[in-house]
């Protein structure tokens, strides 16, 4: 694929978002009633850990990683601020503010600006740490395991840029007994995550998390064109798959497999219609 043809499906893609996130609210204001979001525990769970902070009078744990701005993950680092940012507002009616850590220099004055704009104390500054290791180091884990013993956080958010390492930070706050929710843009750290943390994202979920976590209707909205984009995606996939299978199946076709995508879109749509008039 030349640069000309991925900048020009780049240009249809975002188009094709927007299209279907101002559908999405038209549908939704016109409805008159928002439509439930998918279940997400992880989210869930989050006011329980700033109420148990509150209580306890100690700090959650918000960790960038090695998210930076300016490199190949500042969406991640802008997407984990966003999350923060409403976290901190939730621990607003307590005395000690969340503590961030990160290992990115640029990331400190982003992890400082979050703070400042979600906390009114003073403490807030105070309690933005960095471990400078940079990307899979495992000082960084080090410098975080510090953390977990000294403030004793009721629960830590890890999601940013994470490798090996996360393991030592995850194994770490479950010898402490404190909840974990983690999610990763690098593979190791995903997987090291989806094993050992209370919690996991997985994905683009980091994205939803103005909806699950503050509510906010737009953001819900965007949360619903990506799960179309999601069942497009894998619809796509399979048909792919299906058409690379009919060139060594001599009985099967793509014209059928079109014909059968469109009875199943059919059938599809008639379930919803039926489902809507009940």
């Amino acid at each position: 694929m030349d640069l000309t043809t991925q900048q020009a499906l780049s240009l249809l893609f975002v188009l094709a978002t927007a299209v279907l996130i101002y559908t999405a609210r038209f549908l939704q204001s016109r409805g008159g009633s928002r439509r439930a979001l998918r279940p997400m525990s992880a989210f869930a769970r989050i006011p329980d850990w700033s109420s148990q902070a509150i209580e306890a009078d100690r700090p959650l744990h918000l960790a960038f990683g090695s998210a930076s701005l300016g490199e190949d993950n500042t969406a991640i680092a802008l997407a984990n601020a966003e999350l923060f940012q409403r976290v901190i507002n939730q621990n607003g009616a307590g005395d000690t503010p969340p503590a961030l850590s990160a290992s990115a220099p640029a990331t400190i004055p982003l992890a400082s600006a979050t703070v400042a704009a979600a906390w009114t104390g003073e403490r807030g500054a105070r309690n933005v740490h960095w471990y400078p290791q940079g990307k899979r180091a495992f000082g960084y884990a080090a410098g975080v395991t510090a953390v977990i013993g000294d403030d004793e956080p009721p629960a830590h958010i890890l999601a940013g840029s994470f490798g090996a390492e996360l393991g030592l930070i995850l194994d770490s706050a479950r010898r402490k007994r404190q909840a974990t929710l983690a999610v990763s843009d690098q593979l190791a750290g995903q997987a090291v995550a989806y094993v050992l943390a209370d919690e996991a994202l997985i994905g683009e979920e980091l994205f939803a998390a103005p909806a699950y976590v503050a509510g906010e209707a737009r953001a819900a909205d965007a949360v619903i064109v990506m799960d179309v984009w999601r069942a497009l995606l894998m619809i796509l996939l399979t048909l792919a798959l299906a058409l690379g299978m009919a060139g060594q199946l001599p009985w099967l076709s793509w014209q059928l497999l079109v014909a059968a995508a469109v009875v199943a879109l059919v059938f599809a749509a008639v379930l919803w219609t039926i489902r809507r008039r009940r």
